[in-house]
């Protein structure tokens, strides 16, 4: 009898134990489902409202799936897991006499003593045992286990989670575009929300050169809301700076076409379109910037009568002697396609055209519009190739320069045939001028007699380098002769002396005859008919000797006459001066010369 009784004990234990595991059942789910319609209904909102019109990446809804997961898991062991142990009769007996605490520990006792008492416990008599356990039987029969927990208590928890379900469930399926979208997104998905108005098209990435001012573009589905205006949002790229809005509104002739022309864009720049509810992805405009001179290497090929190594400069802006030819080696840090130097059109075109003629130009397009801003006189620059290596990168070309010489760049971009033209640099000239001369001696006409050897001393400069030196002379006005007296071997700054013995160039001179001379120089300059110098002539009249000696008489007295002046006029001074000594009481000093006389 007794074995049947403790059958029954234990099965109305675990029967208690299945109920207090459904009870926790249904209260840790319908927790977990509240738990999880707020988080989705959050994260639709975090998700719809801000990162699909932020157009953040599908890795944003990924982490939102992760907290939401971690959260979840969170709850459920806080308010679920935790509390599902596996059987145990004893403890179940203790929960079963919390409840019910008459049974004064004696289903706890009848537990524990169920097979009879334990080898440590010899002393405990088996009648007491027993009798506890009959006791234990007689007052367990009319209780009903399972009342340890109550049902009843989850009716409301689970009234509002299964309402709270079904409705979010009839909100999904009634919206099933956005529902399905944000499980794509929480997946890790790119997907976007339906919105009423559908952006069909816009203006995608771009590659303008610099100054350029391009037209953005959208369009709408004309079945869905077509606002009256939209909005353009940008901003420089890589910046840190607030989106810049400006309006777009259709055109005249399409209600759903929307377009905006920027203003010279001088920068990369992000953009993107809002129309309605509906938003478009981010596009970049990217500028292409005008290729930039890195280095510059000249070398300066002088003249060959100048007679110089070749010089160097890295200036784009220089001057040089006329007849330089410059040889430039220009660089830039874009590659380019084709590199021009546009020089003016009427530059080299005079006798002996200076320089090269041009070749038919790579970029005839590029051509037509510098010449079109000439107008109806023709065009103001004509265009001259360098030469590009493989890189594109480093242009040569050489230009002979006889005359001051305005020139710039213009180049076609290798990658995206944009064409720009640099800013204007100048060569000037440095002109080759003529030499000068100056004949020291003698310094004033006279007469000479037919032997007479006239002494002369002349200076010659100039620039470059002088050649050489002529006496030219005439008799009584006739014809010039010239006679080379003087070679400079290209010295800039040179005197010579010169002895002309006059009857050994001029035969039978007489009296009264008139000799007109004059030193006459060169410089190296090829064009050594215009690049002469002469000084001012000398003129000397033939006598005889005895009017020559009269002369020379009547010359030297004039001269002991002027010095005997500048004498008596130096007594006079110094006689006042002593006077005013005297008058002012000052003691007067006597020269270093007068000291020395006395001596």
């Amino acid at each position: 009898m007794a074995e049947g009784h403790d059958s029954s004990i234990e099965d109305k234990l675990r029967q208690a134990h299945r109920e207090e595991r459904k009870w926790y059942n249904i209260r840790g789910a319908s927790r977990l489902i509240l738990w999880l319609i707020a988080l989705l209904a959050v994260d639709f909102l975090i998700d719809w409202g801000l990162f699909a019109k932020t157009q953040m990446s599908g890795a944003t809804g990924l982490s939102l799936l992760l907290v939401n997961i971690g959260i979840l898991g969170w709850v459920g062991w806080r308010e679920w897991w935790r509390h599902l142990r596996s059987y145990d009769a004893l403890t179940t007996a203790l929960e079963v006499e919390k409840r019910h605490p008459g049974l004064s520990s004696l289903l706890v006792s009848y537990m524990q003593l169920k097979d009879g008492p334990a080898s440590d416990q010899g002393n405990v008599s088996q009648a007491l045992i027993n009798a506890m356990r009959d006791q234990a039987i007689e007052l367990s029969r009319p209780i009903n286990f399972r009342d340890i927990v109550d049902l009843g208590e989850l009716r409301k928890i689970g009234g509002v989670a299964a309402v709270i379900f079904l409705a979010f469930a009839v909100l999904g399926i009634s919206n099933k575009e956005h529902a399905a979208t944000l499980l794509n997104r929480l997946a890790g998905g790119n997907a976007e929300y339906p919105t009423q108005t559908i952006i069909t098209s816009t203006s995608q990435d771009s590659v303008i050169r610099i100054g350029g001012e391009p037209v953005i573009t959208a369009t709408v589905d004309s079945n869905g809301v077509i606002p009256e205006e939209g909005k353009l949002f940008m901003k420089e790229k890589g910046s840190d700076e607030n989106w810049k809005e400006v309006p777009m509104r259709p055109g005249r002739e399409s209600a759903n076409e929307y377009s905006f022309q920027l203003k010279p864009v001088d920068r990369d720049t992000l953009f993107y379109i809002k129309i309605g509810d509906d938003r478009s992805d981010e596009y970049t405009i990217d500028v292409i910037t005008s290729p930039r001179i890195t280095t510059s290497d000249l070398v300066l090929q002088y003249a060959e009568y100048m007679d110089r190594e070749d010089g160097k400069s890295d200036q784009l802006n220089l001057e040089v002697p006329e007849g330089t030819t410059v040889k430039w080696t220009v660089s830039c840090d874009t590659p380019v396609s084709s590199w021009e130097v546009l020089v003016p059109s009427d530059w080299g075109t005079e006798e002996g055209n200076a320089a090269p003629s041009p070749e038919p130009d790579p970029n005839p397009e590029a051509e037509e519009a510098a010449d079109s801003a000439a107008g109806e006189e023709g065009p103001k620059f004509r265009s001259i190739p360098a030469e590009l290596d493989e890189s594109g990168t480093t242009a040569t070309f050489e230009i002979p320069i006889e005359q001051a010489l305005r020139y710039s760049f213009r180049w076609t971009e290798k990658e995206n045939g944009f064409t720009y033209e640099d800013v204007q640099y100048g060569v000037k000239v440095t002109s080759d001028g003529l030499p000068d001369v100056d004949l020291l001696e003698p310094r004033e006409v006279g007469y000479a007699t037919p032997a007479k050897v006239v002494k002369m001393q002349a200076k010659g400069t100039d620039d470059i380098g002088l050649d050489k030196a002529w006496l030219v002379y005439s008799l009584n006005g006739a014809d010039e002769t010239k006679v080379e007296i003087f070679n400079f071997e290209g010295d800039i700054n040179k005197t010579f002396d010169y002895s002309w013995k006059l009857a050994d160039s001029i035969k039978e001179l007489k009296p009264t005859d008139r000799i007109s001379f004059a030193i006459e120089v060169a410089d190296r300059h090829p064009d050594r008919e215009i690049h002469l110098r002469r000084t001012a002539p000398r003129q000397l009249t033939i006598v005889t000797p005895e009017a020559y000696l009269e002369w020379y008489r009547a010359e030297y007295g004039s001269q002991i006459e002027e010095l005997k002046r500048s004498r008596n006029q130096e007594l006079a001074a110094q006689k006042a001066v002593t006077q005013i000594q005297a008058e002012e009481d000052i003691e007067p000093v006597k020269e270093e010369d007068d000291d020395e006389s006395e001596e």
